[in-house]
């Protein structure tokens, strides 16, 4: 988050002080326009002459000069807040939101749901036995497994879902279920465990096959970001305790 406000600050800086440049530079240049012709002669002649621009006209442009130039560094600025923010809640890797966009997102959906009272559901995956897979193909292969995963998860979510690696260097991935019960978010779960079960995931012409279990709860009344993100983990830890894994968890 500091690197966050060291780089709106920074870009405010930049981008905002040149702006108030420009537009104090227009208004001097107004103002000089308008000084008496006992001081440069030459300006009022051009001001009263019959061929000269109305000092009317050159007061309306100026003032469309000063907006436009306003409305300019305020766009560039709120382009450069999106890009930064964007940037920093990306996980490079995946494409997907990453654990700070969660941490928000997640925070904001609690927050929402004490006010509309919306079912809520999270579901969190993660890739049995990935540090033997990780250690037997590679650190390369199975970064790009993680990619083709990160993927498949973005590419299968309904409109209501929201999908998020959940660590920078893990193998766990988390969806935030809105308008979503536990029933549904179990079922989304499982639909989301069939389908990385039946993927072949092909790296340098060599395929490769994945299993994953899946914890899932639902939010209660009372709960903040840690008791649903604990509790999500809880169920997750139930199922890789089953033989052979590659199985679904809830817990209410």
């Amino acid at each position: 988050m500091g690197y966050i406000k060291k780089s709106i600050k920074k870009f405010k800086d930049d981008v905002l002080s040149k702006g108030i440049y420009d537009i104090l530079k227009w208004l001097f240049v107004f103002l000089i326009l308008l000084i008496p012709s006992r001081w440069i002669p030459y300006v009022n002649g051009l001001l009263i002459t019959k061929h000269s621009i109305s000092i009317y006209w050159i007061l309306i442009a100026s003032i469309l000069l000063i907006t436009v130039t306003t409305l300019i560094v305020s766009y560039l600025f709120n382009n450069k807040i999106r890009e930064v923010l964007n940037n920093n809640h990306t996980d490079e890797l995946t494409g997907l939101r990453n654990h700070k966009a969660l941490d928000e997102y997640l925070n904001q959906k609690i927050h929402e749901h004490k006010t509309k009272g919306d079912a809520l559901s999270i579901v969190i995956l993660d890739i049995d036995d990935f540090k033997s897979f990780n250690t037997t193909v590679g650190f390369n292969v199975a970064d790009q497994i993680l990619k083709k995963v990160g993927e498949l998860l973005g590419n299968d979510k309904r409109a209501t879902d929201e999908t998020f690696r959940y660590f920078n260097r893990g193998d766990e991935f988390l969806v935030v279920a809105t308008e979503t019960s536990l029933g549904q978010a179990y079922q989304a779960a499982e639909r989301k465990r069939k389908l990385i079960e039946k993927n072949l995931f092909s790296i340098e012409g060599v395929s490769h096959q994945l299993t994953v279990c899946c914890g899932v709860t639902e939010l209660k009344k009372g709960d903040d970001y840690t008791a649903i993100t604990n509790r999500v983990i809880e169920a997750l830890n139930e199922a890789k305790k089953i033989s052979g894994k590659n199985n679904t968890k809830s817990i209410v």
